[in-house]
């Protein structure tokens, strides 16, 4: 992937669509372009040294409990998204793990030269805090729903959540993005379940013939009925 196609992928992206080519480009030019393979931990430094920008492939933002090993996804990061956000503004440690979901390349650039970013540029500056403000809101309807829904609704939700809802396939099927072909373990993480949990509702979805399910790949095949039963 070279940089004048990384400028044009980040165009149409939030956080940077409203930069100029030139804009664009200085700011690729700034970073390290780095790749890292599925499952693959990034090397991170607790998000302390470093600020990313995915531009291809997607990334989980993981904490793992060192006790019981159990693991939660927090966030799921595609083309265009940044991470160590937090970091950025505080310039503290954070406690999350990110982990290619798949092949990913990341655009790697030092914490100082991202935070004098948001003086330089005006436009990235106006369109960072709505950035972060849709982060804080996704967080906060994951932990109502790890609160107060049982598994299958939380399980609806994501899948819901993924739903393409303008692209409707030929045979009426509506494809889900960023959580296909993810394994039964990473679905119950992204939830707060297990694996085993995850796997019997997705079976019981596949049965009722609201969802096609084959070989990690997810389509919606009944939506009305998928919002329906769970009052979505």
């Amino acid at each position: 992937m070279n940089r004048k196609s990384i400028c044009r992928q980040l165009e149409s992206t939030e956080l940077f669509g409203g930069l100029d080519d030139d804009e664009r480009c200085e700011i690729v030019s700034a970073c390290r372009l780095t790749h890292w393979e599925r499952s693959e931990e990034i090397e991170n430094d607790e998000g302390t040294l470093y600020f990313n920008i995915i531009v291809r492939g997607s990334v989980k933002m993981m904490h793992t409990d060192p006790r019981s090993g159990r693991s939660i996804v927090l966030f799921l990061l595609g083309r265009g998204d940044v991470f160590d956000v937090l970091s950025l503004l505080d310039g503290k440690a954070h406690i999350c793990t990110p982990v290619a979901v798949e092949s990913t390349d990341i655009l790697r650039v030092p914490m100082t030269k991202a935070r004098a970013w948001l003086e330089r540029y005006p436009e990235l500056n106006e369109r960072f805090l709505p950035y972060i403000g849709k982060q804080m809101r996704l967080l906060e309807t994951f932990a109502e729903s790890v609160v107060f829904d049982d598994t299958a609704t939380r399980l609806a939700k994501l899948i819901l959540k993924h739903t393409d809802m303008e692209n409707r396939q030929d045979d009426e099927h509506y494809p889900v993005k960023m959580i296909n072909n993810l394994s039964h373990e990473s679905l119950a993480e992204m939830i707060g379940s297990v694996r085993s949990v995850v796997t019997a509702q997705l079976q019981k979805l596949k049965k009722d013939e609201i969802i096609l399910h084959k070989r990690g790949y997810i389509a919606v095949k009944r939506l009305e009925e998928l919002r329906r039963r769970y009052r979505l």
